[in-house]
C-alpha cells in the first residue's frame, strides 16, 4: 500500500496549502449546539405572567348616607302640647354629655311634629351647638332638610330627602314630594299616592301644612288631577287646619281648573264669608278676578273692590297676591304710576320667609302686566326709564322667581328702553342677562346686546362682545346674525377691508345693504351706486337712507346722467324725510357758461360734507 505524505504538495512557487484549522469547526458547533439547548430550555418553561403597568389609584368615595328611617310624628307631637314639651324641657335640663343632645333631638322632634318651623330651626341651632355625635349630627340634618321643606325652600337639590332614593318608607315619600313640589312638580308627584296614605297619620297641624304646600303646587302647575286628590284628602281629615277657608279655597280653584267658574264662585264666596285669615282674602281677591273675566265686573269696579280689601286689610296683613291683581288692574286701565307704586310696595315685603317669596312671585305678575301695557303704548315714554331706575334691582330679584331664569322678563324691559332710546340702561341689563347665560342662549343674548352697542356707535365693545359670546355649534340663522353683526361693527369701526371679507358668503337683504354701505365707505362710487340699485332685487325695500347713498354714490362718480335719472324717480320717496333737499343740492349747474373754479370747489365741499354726514347719519334715528 503506498505511503500517504503527512504534507501536501507544494504548489507553484513553493507554496503550500494551509488546512482549516479543527478548533475553529468545533468552537462554531459547540456555539450552536449551545443556543438550540438554550431555546429548547426557554421552550419548555412557563410563560411568565405580563407585569401590569401601574396605575394611579382612585381616591376612595365617600360612604353614601344610610337611608333614612321611618318617623314616629303622632308620637313625637305627644298627645297634650303643654305636657309633652314640659316633659321634653325637664329630660333637657337634667341630661350631660349624649344623652343631653339626644334630650334637645327629641325637643326638635316634638316641634316638628307640630309644625313649629321658627322654634325648630332655634332648637336644631341650639342641638348643633353641643357638639354632637356624627350619628346625631345625620339625624339632625334629616330633622333640618324637613324644616327646610316646611318652609319652602327653593333649592331642594342637597336635600336628603330628594338626593336619596324613597324605596318604600311611606315618609321619604312625603317629605321628598314636599322639598319638591313649590319647584319641580313633574318630580314631586311622582310618590304622591304613596304620600297622601302617610299623611292621614300625620298630626294635624303638621298634616294641614303639608297637604297645603302640596295644593299650592298643584294649582300653580295646573294638575287638576292632583289638586283632585290632595282636595279629597282635605275633605276626608277635615281637620282645624282646614276651618280658616283653604278647604273652600283649593275646591274653587279646582273647579276653575275644570272650567266651571260659578262652581268656583260659590266655594270661594264661602271661604271669603269668614272675613279672616289669608285664604279668605285670597278667596276675595280670586271671586274679584273672576267677576272681572266673566264681565260681570269692569275695571273701574275691580279697582275699587280691590283697593276696598287693601285699606280694609291695614297694610301689613295685605296679602301678596291682593297687591298684585291691585297693580294689574292699575296697569290694564292705564295708571301706570299707580302700578309702578303697587310693584315698589311688594318690593319692600321681601324677607327670606315663605311670605317673601309669594311676594316675589306676585311681583312677577304684576311686572309682566306692566310690560304688556308698555309694550302697547306709543314709543318714546318715561315709564320704562322709571321702572329701571327707581326699581331695577327689584326687577331683577323678581325676574328670577318662578321659572324665570332666562331673564324674560328683564329682556322684554331692555327691548322697550332701545325702542324709546335708553340705550344706556338697556345695554347694563343686557350685559348681565349675558354675563349669566350659557350655550346659545349666551350666544343669541351677545346678539342682541352687540346690536344695542352698534346703534349707540360702540362698535369695538360690540365686537368685543361678539367673540366673548360665539360657539361652534350655532344654529345657522343664529351665526349668519352673528355674521351679519360682526361685519356691521367693522364698518363702523372704520374697518372697511375686514367688513367686506366677513360678508363673503352672506346672502339676504341686510348682506347685500352692509355690502353697499361698505362699498360706499371705501371709496368705490360706482359699485356703491349699482350695489344700492341692485338692493331691490333682493327682496328688501330700499329705505331714504339707502336711496340717499346710492344719489351720492353716482355725484361722487361723476354720473351725472344716472343721477338725473335717479332724481326724476325717487324725489317722491325722499320727500318727508331728512335727505328731501339731497337732490337739489346734487343737482348739476346750468350748461350754459364756462365752467368757474369756485363752483368746482363749492361742489366739492358739498360732496365732502355729505358724505360726513351720511357716514354719521347711517346708524341715526
Amino acid at each position: 500500500m503506498p505511503c500517504v505524505p503527512l504534507t501536501p504538495d507544494p504548489l507553484p512557487g513553493g507554496e503550500r496549502e494551509i488546512p482549516p484549522l479543527p478548533v475553529v469547526a468545533s468552537l462554531e458547533g459547540e456555539v450552536r449546539d449551545s443556543i438550540q439547548q438554550t431555546l429548547r430550555q426557554l421552550e419548555r418553561m412557563p410563560e411568565r405572567p405580563t407585569k401590569p403597568v401601574p396605575q394611579t389609584a382612585e381616591p376612595p368615595k365617600p360612604p353614601a348616607p344610610p337611608p333614612i328611617g321611618a318617623m314616629d310624628l303622632a308620637g313625637w307631637a305627644g298627645d297634650d302640647f303643654n305636657r309633652t314639651r314640659e316633659a321634653l324641657q325637664r329630660a333637657l335640663d337634667t341630661a350631660q354629655g349624649r344623652a343631653r343632645v339626644e334630650a334637645q333631638i327629641a325637643l326638635v322632634r316634638f316641634l316638628l311634629a307640630r309644625a313649629m318651623d321658627e322654634e325648630g330651626r332655634a332648637a336644631l341651632e341650639t342641638a348643633a351647638s353641643l357638639s354632637p355625635a356624627p350619628d346625631q349630627r345625620y339625624a339632625l340634618r334629616i330633622l333640618g332638610d324637613a324644616f327646610r321643606a316646611l318652609d319652602r325652600e327653593d333649592a331642594p337639590d342637597d336635600n336628603l330627602f330628594v338626593q336619596l332614593p324613597a324605596g318604600a318608607m311611606p315618609d321619604h315619600h312625603v317629605w321628598r314630594g314636599v322639598a319638591l313640589a313649590p319647584t319641580r312638580w313633574a318630580a314631586a308627584k311622582e310618590g304622591l299616592p304613596i304620600a297622601l296614605r302617610r299623611l292621614l297619620d300625620y298630626p294635624a297641624d303638621l298634616r294641614s301644612r303639608l297637604l297645603t304646600t302640596l295644593a299650592a303646587a298643584a294649582d300653580e302647575a295646573g294638575d287638576s288631577a292632583a289638586l283632585n286628590l290632595i282636595v279629597l284628602e282635605m275633605i276626608t281629615v277635615d281637620s282645624k287646619g282646614m276651618a280658616d277657608g283653604r278647604l273652600d279655597y283649593f275646591r274653587g280653584r279646582l273647579a276653575e281648573l275644570k272650567a266651571t267658574p260659578d262652581a268656583a264662585l260659590e266655594r270661594y264666596d264661602a271661604a271669603a264669608g269668614l272675613r279672616r285669615g289669608p285664604f279668605a282674602r285670597r278667596a276675595e281677591v280670586r271671586a274679584i278676578e273672576l267677576r272681572r273675566g266673566l264681565g260681570r265686573l269692569d275695571e273701574d269696579g275691580a279697582i275699587k273692590a280691590l283697593e276696598a280689601l287693601r285699606f280694609a286689610w291695614r297694610g301689613d296683613d295685605v296679602e301678596t297676591d291682593a297687591l298684585a291683581a291691585l297693580g294689574g288692574a292699575y296697569a290694564r286701565s292705564g295708571r301706570t304710576d299707580a302700578a309702578l307704586d303697587i310693584f315698589g310696595l311688594l318690593g319692600r315685603r321681601f324677607g327670606a320667609t315663605a311670605r317673601g317669596r309669594d311676594a316675589l312671585a306676585a311681583g312677577r305678575t304684576l311686572l309682566a302686566a306692566v310690560l304688556d301695557r308698555l309694550e302697547q303704548s306709543p314709543p318714546g315714554g318715561l315709564y320704562a326709564l322709571t321702572l329701571q331706575a327707581r326699581h331695577g334691582r327689584l326687577v331683577t330679584l323678581v325676574d328670577g322667581q318662578s321659572g324665570g331664569q332666562d331673564g324674560s322678563l328683564r329682556l322684554r324691559l331692555a327691548t322697550l328702553l332701545l325702542r324709546d332710546g335708553y340705550g344706556l340702561e338697556a345695554t347694563r341689563i343686557l350685559h348681565a342677562l349675558t354675563e349669566g347665560a350659557t350655550g346659545p342662549r349666551r350666544a343669541e343674548l351677545g346678539a342682541t346686546l352687540a346690536r344695542s352697542l352698534i346703534d349707540g356707535g360702540r362698535e369695538g365693545e360690540a365686537l368685543d362682545v361678539l367673540a366673548r359670546t360665539g360657539g361652534s355649534s350655532l344654529e345657522p340663522a343664529l351665526a349668519e346674525r352673528r355674521a351679519l353683526l360682526r361685519a356691521d361693527a367693522l364698518l363702523g369701526d372704520g374697518d372697511t377691508v375686514r367688513a367686506l371679507d366677513a360678508l363673503r358668503g352672506l346672502s339676504g337683504a341686510e348682506a347685500a345693504r352692509l355690502r353697499a354701505e361698505g362699498l360706499f365707505a371705501a371709496g368705490e362710487w360706482r359699485a356703491a351706486r349699482s350695489a344700492f340699485a341692485e338692493l331691490a332685487a333682493t327682496g328688501a325695500e330700499p329705505t331714504a337712507d339707502d336711496l340717499a347713498l346710492q344719489g351720492l354714490s353716482a355725484y361722487l362718480a361723476g354720473d351725472a346722467e344716472g343721477l338725473r335719472g335717479f332724481g326724476e324717480s325717487q324725489r317722491a320717496r325722499l320727500a318727508g324725510t331728512r335727505w328731501a333737499g339731497l337732490l337739489d343740492a346734487l343737482a348739476p349747474p346750468p350748461a350754459d357758461g364756462p365752467l368757474r373754479a369756485e363752483s368746482v370747489e363749492r361742489d366739492l365741499a358739498a360732496a365732502t360734507a355729505l358724505d360726513r354726514l351720511a357716514r354719521g347719519w347711517r346708524k341715526s334715528p
